[in-house]
């Protein structure tokens, strides 16, 4: 009996790390951010990409290259070249902030001295967010052949080569992220 009250706490504090280190459902490729995706004429199409904050701009552009080959694929083309857009001419650098701790309503050497003080020593550390989400946006020419314009992407090898990293079939289709198995007990 006193052994097994020995290692309760143990099983309470494993039971607890366990549960919070559960890993989310994994997001569908539509579920990554905020796509557009419509005609200019019958072969220009204007497609965008605006991210979430926890993506990074190489990241979304490469979002966006992809959704520029599905939209191509889609539409019955094959290649693709993105036109000069005055948008993607420069990177601006993403606005950003410093957010610092709410501070103590006591003077700092009181928790110091008191007793029941946790050193906390990331409380007091300022941490950088970002304001601005990123937006990427390409106008793209759709062609049939690759004579049409020498230069331009091939849309199904771009999605069969980056596709299955987000979740997208080499025809353009999105997957569905696997179930996780049950745990059974």
């Amino acid at each position: 009996m006193k052994r097994l009250l020995m290692c309760t706490p143990l099983l309470v504090a494993l039971t607890v790390a366990g549960c919070a280190s559960l890993p989310t459902q994994p997001r569908t490729f539509d579920q990554l951010g905020q796509f557009t995706a419509y005609p200019l004429n019958n072969r220009t199409f204007r497609v965008g990409f605006q991210a979430d904050n926890n993506l990074s701009y190489g990241t979304a552009e490469e979002i966006t290259l992809l959704k520029a080959a599905q939209t191509t694929v889609k539409n019955g083309f094959r290649y693709f070249t993105v036109m000069d857009d005055p948008s993607n001419a420069r990177h601006k650098a993403q606005r950003q902030a410093v957010i610092y701790p709410t501070p103590n309503y006591y003077p700092y050497g009181y928790y110091r001295r008191h007793p029941a003080f946790w050193p906390d020593p990331f409380y007091d550390m300022p941490q950088v967010v970002n304001i601005d989400p990123i937006q990427v946006s390409y106008t793209i020419e759709c062609f049939k052949t690759q004579e049409q314009s020498p230069d331009a992407f091939d849309a199904q090898l771009i999605l069969q080569s980056l596709g299955q990293k987000y979740g997208l079939s080499p025809t353009g289709e999105v997957l569905q992220p696997p179930v996780p198995p049950e745990n059974k007990k």
